[in-house]
């Protein structure tokens, strides 16, 4: 069991794809946090959310396995699904904001270079990062080279083309072998992990409803 403030940050983090990633198109009146997700090929898509009391996932895929399409990701698909459900849900059983655990504090971040800014900073390239008490970078970055970049002409994100070997089996079937998988999709698969692990513990929780759909 992770601790209260590594689970609210990766929470924090969470409602970073619901602000400005690819789960941007939930748009609740409680605060969500949550992943998309979408295996090779869009064979299989899916989101993961929750408020402060409610766990729920939309999940989408053939029985076999098949493309769903061009246009086919979590975002686009499952995110809709979350919006359309968690509208009544969230009539019936409210939400509020997710608790901050005592231990640790707010620094302003620009997002687009990671250097710390001052507590009055403003503007779209600010978030509110939480850190542990005595943990902070001390003004200290690594610089990955977004501070020598201009954000506007290089995307954060972009979507894959979705490339592979196309290769001729035995049987003269046509196949193509999925690239790789690279940190962008490994890192999804442990957001999703962690995730599962938080529906587990809000069954764990007493007056928290978790609701799950396919």
């Amino acid at each position: 069991m992770i601790d209260a403030i590594t689970a609210y940050q990766i929470t924090s983090m969470m409602e970073g794809v619901v602000k400005r990633g690819s789960g941007r198109g939930v748009n609740l009146s409680v605060p969500i946090a949550g992943k998309t997700g979408t295996t090779n090929d869009a064979k299989d898509v899916w989101f993961i959310g929750y408020s402060s009391n409610i766990v729920a996932g939309c999940y989408l895929g053939y029985d076999n396995p098949r493309s769903l399409g061009g246009n086919a990701f979590g975002g686009t698909l499952c995110v809709p699904v979350f919006q359309e459900f968690m509208q009544q849900a969230i009539k019936e059983y409210g939400g509020t904001a997710f608790q901050v655990p005592p231990g640790g504090h707010f620094v302003n971040i620009d997002r687009f270079t990671g250097a710390r800014l001052g507590p009055n900073a403003k503007g779209d390239n600010v978030i509110a990062e939480y850190f542990r008490d005595g943990s902070e970078n001390n003004n200290l970055m690594i610089d990955g080279g977004w501070d020598r970049v201009d954000p506007d002409t290089l995307p954060l994100y972009s979507m894959g083309d979705g490339g592979g070997q196309a290769v001729t089996t035995s049987t003269g079937q046509k196949k193509v072998i999925p690239k790789k998988a690279d940190f962008g999709t490994l890192f999804g698969r442990i957001v999703l992990i962690f995730l599962s692990c938080c529906a587990v513990r809000f069954l764990l929780l007493p007056r928290t409803q978790v609701i799950c759909f396919v």
